[in-house]
C-alpha cells in the first residue's frame, strides 16, 4: 500500500476530514490531498505529527509489510516444493527400465506363445508353459503402458530431466 493510501485510512479512522488534518498540522488541505493522491509527501517535521494525530507508527507510513502499530507483518511465499535432479534422474532410469524390461517380457512371451502354437502338432508342451509365456507377454504390455503413462505424467507436471526446475511461483 502506497503512503498515500495509509494516510487516507488512517485519517478516515480517526473521522478527520482533509481539512481537520490540514489544520492539525498548519498546512493546506491542497496539501493533504496531494499527500493522499501521492503527487506530493509530507515533509519530515509533518510526518512525524502526521503519525502522532492520526495515532499510527512513522514505519507503518514509510514503510511497507508494517501495521498500523509498527508491527511486521509476515510475508508467506507459495514456495513449490520441486524434484531434485537426483529424483529426477531415478524417476527416468525407473520408467525406462520398465519400458525396456516391459518390452523384452512381452516379445519373449508373445514370442513363445506363437512359436508353441505353431509347433504344437510336432511337439506339445504342458499347458501350464504355454499359458506362463502368455502371462509374460500380458505383464510386458501393462510395465510398457506404465511406462508410458509414468512418462506422460512427468510431461504434465512439467517434470524434464534436462531442464533447470523453477523453485518459486
Amino acid at each position: 500500500m502506497k503512503i498515500g493510501d495509509k494516510i487516507a485510512k488512517a485519517r478516515k479512522t480517526q473521522n478527520l476530514t482533509q481539512e481537520q488534518l490540514a489544520d492539525l498540522l498548519n498546512v493546506s488541505r491542497q496539501a493533504v490531498s496531494r499527500w493522499e493522491s501521492d503527487l506530493a509527501y509530507p515533509e519530515t517535521d509533518n510526518l512525524v505529527r502526521l503519525s502522532e494525530i492520526l495515532q499510527v507508527n512513522c514505519d507503518y507510513l514509510l514503510k511497507d509489510g508494517v501495521n498500523e502499530s509498527g508491527e511486521k507483518i509476515m510475508e508467506v511465499k507459495i514456495v513449490r516444493e520441486v524434484p531434485s535432479r537426483r529424483q529426477l534422474n531415478w524417476k527416468f532410469i525407473f520408467m525406462l527400465a520398465l519400458l525396456w524390461m516391459g518390452a523384452y517380457c512381452a516379445l519373449a512371451g508373445t514370442w513363445n506363445v506363437v512359436a508353441e502354437l505353431a509347433n504344437s502338432a510336432a511337439q506339445s508342451r504342458p499347458a501350464l508353459v504355454v499359458i506362463a509365456m502368455g502371462a509374460l507377454g500380458v505383464i510386458g504390455y501393462a510395465m510398457i503402458a506404465f511406462g508410458i503413462a509414468l512418462s506422460v505424467s512427468c510431461a504434465k507436471k512439467k517434470e524434464y530431466l534436462f531442464k533447470k526446475p523453477k523453485t518459486e511461483e
